[in-house]
């Protein structure tokens, strides 16, 4: 993944500015969709977590949704349509730009390689649906990982005459779209290492929060493997049992993969949420609670947030954050009020 010219480099950052804006802990495209920064070894944790608390192995799954929702992108934007002048080189240059803009690492359609410390089934997903798009045909698809970064392709042609991506689907939360306006703070603080972005020296990628709804959106139909003490704390009854099963596993591991890191947590009262949101969930596009309070309980709290597709995400970062910073096991309740959900959050000793 060689070099970039520091011009180049400062290209990337201009058009990563000009693409994305920011509202409420959000970053956004231009279409008004979410995205998440993601640290590469958190998404790594977080994988692993969210694939243990499902009962089925889903490597392939993530691989289709990233695919479709990369195709759907690639359409929308008309972002392959390059003329015919010179037609291939030019290919290879917006592929080029789009890989390296986002931290995807580098992806060679003539030699079917990506160079990317991407997760494998992510990279194989967005390769494929460029692959797809070039040659106007569907293809099944495998990949091997050669080393760290290095992962070939192998695709063999499907007759299949399947239709183009659609919109991705609905879930009961983030069924709403926003424009933002605000610059996101965080690309100014980008450094390019290793072929793609970092931040203090973590490898860092920009991922769309649509491939990972497409891929809950399959996940309802598969049992959870949490424990019953979990499922009995954490209360969700507007959900139905398919969208509480994936609801939970994705708090659950996000819950994990925060607990399982060593970032500092310290929670002194309700006004230290602020500084804790401000450092940890908005400037990677996590989102924020817009309101914070205290219940009667003593450390009990609720949080109104944003609908958004973030927030199942958000619910296992604020739910992990509070057991780290009171040291003890949490019950929840998450309900819609209005447009807002309202995610309560207490000691599980006080669960009857």
């Amino acid at each position: 993944m060689g070099d970039v010219p520091e011009a180049q480099v400062q290209g990337y950052v201009a058009a990563l500015n000009s693409e994305f804006s920011s509202i409420n802990g959000h970053i956004m495209d231009s279409n008004g969709r979410p995205w998440i920064i993601w640290k590469t070894t958190d998404l790594y944790a977080w994988w692993h977590a969210f694939e243990a608390n499902s009962s089925t192995p889903l490597g392939r799954k993530l691989m289709n949704a990233c695919a479709d929702q990369e195709e759907h992108l690639l359409i929308q934007n008309s972002l392959l349509d390059v003329g015919w002048f010179r037609r291939s080189k030019r290919l290879q240059n917006a592929i080029e730009h789009r890989w390296n803009m986002h931290g995807w690492g580098s992806f060679n359609v003539a030699k079917e390689s990506a160079q990317t410390l991407l997760f494998a089934p992510v990279a194989a997903g967005f390769a494929l649906a460029t692959k797809e798009q070039l040659a106007q045909q569907r293809f099944k698809s495998e990949w091997q990982q050669l080393g760290q970064k290095s992962i070939q392709f192998d695709w063999t042609a499907d007759s299949a005459n399947i239709p183009a991506a659609p919109e991705p689907p609905s879930l009961p939360w983030g069924q709403s779209t926003a424009l933002a306006m605000d610059t996101v703070s965080i690309l100014s603080e980008l450094e390019w290492l290793n072929g793609g972005w970092a931040l203090s020296g973590e490898s860092v990628t920009f991922l769309p929060i649509d491939a990972f709804t497409r891929l809950f959106h399959t996940c309802r139909a598969y049992q959870h493997t949490l424990d019953t003490e979990h499922t009995n704390a954490w209360v969700t009854p507007q959900l139905t049992d398919g969208d509480r099963s994936v609801f939970l596993m994705i708090a659950a591991s996000m819950a994990e993969l925060v607990q399982s890191s060593e970032r500092p947590i310290y929670i002194e009262d309700v006004s230290s949420w602020s500084a804790l949101s401000g450092h940890y969930l908005a400037p990677f596009g996590w989102g924020v609670p817009m309101d914070v309070e205290s219940l009667e309980s003593s450390h009990g709290v609720r949080f109104k947030l944003i609908d958004s597709p973030m927030i199942p995400f958000l619910v296992g970062w604020l739910v992990a954050m509070w057991e780290r910073g009171h040291g003890r096991s949490s019950k929840f309740s998450f309900e819609k009020s209005d447009t807002f959900w309202l995610l309560e959050v207490d000691s599980r000793l006080d669960y009857n």
